[in-house]
């Protein structure tokens, strides 16, 4: 009898290392797909991949659905052994324009933002389009934004939007600096560095290890960021020595802990450089923050995404009368059928299919 259960128990434990689907993500350089996330056809949340492109377990699903900012999302089907996925990159691109000696540089955002969960499925959404108007000798930025939100449930919408609102209209604004500079001053502690790792790649890190890459597309001409922004806050802190604060944090998270956990935070960021690598502020492309964590519901654990994604739609340099103008006619209808349309005139990447219906249902929720 103990023969024959120690065989079953040997059995099933085969059984199970099989099962541990590992999926590589790529793209057609070959380079791993940092933060590409992973859901079943019907948008249940599997996991993102790692700063090299790898999601080591798909929990048994034999079909999945992989996605990213910057490339289009893939429906992929699973079979003994690893699987290498080659992303292929979005069509969204920004037509080139010439510098000219106008004042301002316009230049027009807009972001979707949405918190997904695995028992409710996608329960608030917002969308936001903001004006930057970039002042070339001041060398600042103004910015306003116009957004509309959607929640199965009144108090979340009002909820979410006094907690997110100024936040997300903050991250939608254009930079004026270099990524590189501007992750310096924020992270100033922590030895930041951009190591050469091999043609048009860098490694970014700092006195706890890899935090971080850079990849360049020659083809293209545009750069890419990814970051792990949890790891980068936590060393930032270990860094200053600051006990008292280390100490308040560590009491947060303990507090944290009773109702969430396995909080994790990541960026990834686009921008299109010149031959030497340098960018202005017309030349950001997109960004894409992910945040998932366990929450605490009705004594059982929901893991929620919050997804956050940027998109420059337009560009120019103008003088002031100009952009009163634009700013004049460019009146935005918040509803879904003309949130859509505005997608597809800008050539804004697709959620995946079954993100979008669920969103296009929520919608429908609270008229």
């Amino acid at each position: 009898m103990k023969r024959i259960l120690l065989t079953a128990a040997i059995v099933f434990c085969c059984v199970n290392v099989v099962l541990a689907q590992r999926i590589e993500v790529v793209d057609k350089q070959g380079n791993g797909v940092p933060y590409a996330t992973v859901t079943t056809p019907d948008a249940e949340f599997i996991g993102t991949t790692d700063m090299n492109g790898v999601l080591e377990d798909t929990k048994d699903y034999a079909t999945i659905v992989v996605s990213h900012i910057a490339f289009k999302p893939q429906k992929v089907a699973l079979y003994s052994g690893n699987t290498r996925i080659t992303m292929e990159d979005v069509e969204f691109t920004l037509d080139e324009i010439t510098a000219s000696p106008k004042p301002l540089v316009y230049v027009q955002t807009y972001y979707r933002l949405f918190f997904y969960s695995e028992k409710e499925g996608m329960f608030y959404y917002r969308v936001g389009i903001t004006d930057n108007a970039y002042d070339r000798q001041k060398k600042d930025v103004k910015a306003n934004t116009n957004h509309v939100a959607k929640a199965t449930i009144g108090i979340v919408k009002v909820l979410l939007g006094a907690l997110l609102g100024p936040r997300l209209d903050q991250v939608s604004r254009i930079n004026v600096n270099k990524l590189e500079d501007r992750m310096r001053s924020w992270y100033d502690d922590i030895d930041l560095q951009f190591v050469d790792n091999g043609p048009n790649k860098k490694t970014i890190t700092d006195f706890k290890g890899v935090v971080g890459n850079i990849v360049d597309n020659p083809q293209t001409g545009v750069r890419r960021y990814s970051y792990d922004t949890s790891a980068m806050r936590r060393h930032q802190l270990e860094a200053e020595g600051n006990e008292k604060k280390l100490r308040k944090l560590e009491k947060k998270a303990e507090k944290e802990s009773e109702k969430t956990r396995n909080k994790k935070e990541s960026c990834f960021q686009l921008y299109r450089i010149d031959e030497n690598g340098f960018y202005a502020p017309e030349d950001f492309v997109s960004c894409e923050i992910v945040e998932s964590y366990d929450k605490l519901v009705d004594e059982a654990w929901d893991h929620r995404i919050m997804g956050l994604q940027i998109f420059a739609t337009d560009r120019a340099y103008v003088t002031k009368e100009e952009l009163k103008e634009i700013k004049k006619n460019n009146k935005f209808k918040l509803t879904y059928d003309s949130i859509k349309q505005f997608e597809a005139d800008n050539n804004i990447p697709e959620l995946a299919p079954a993100v979008e219906e669920k969103l296009a249902e929520l919608w429908n929720v609270d008229k």
